[in-house]
């Protein structure tokens, strides 16, 4: 039996599932908040696991597709990633703190 390594792209469609899914999910229930303010809590709850799910993809990325390329990107390419990477940090940090410590 031979081992088989498994497609990144299924990998890569398993994350933009999460990703998608879950930024549509996050849109849906703002919009609902307006209306019912009861879903607040559970569109920043569904927004902070967009950001999750980002930050997985992104060090998936990073870490498993461009691997020793990394410094052969482009500078702006690679400020761009790091701001996005930080930015949904941030924000899933933020929630968290606020939800559990707070």
């Amino acid at each position: 039996m031979e081992n088989h390594e498994p497609k990144s792209s299924k990998a890569i469609m398993t994350f933009g599932i999460l990703v998608l899914g879950s930024a549509l999910i996050t849109v849906f229930l703002f919009l609902i908040s307006m209306k019912n303010p009861d879903f607040a809590g559970k569109a920043l709850f569904m927004f902070a696991m967009t950001s999750m799910f980002g930050v997985a993809f992104q060090i998936y990325m990073k870490e498993f597709r461009v691997k020793g390329n990394w410094k052969e990107l482009p500078i702006a390419f690679r400020f761009i990633w790091w701001t996005i990477f930080v930015a949904n940090t941030l924000n899933f940090m933020d929630y968290a703190i606020e939800t559990f410590i707070l």
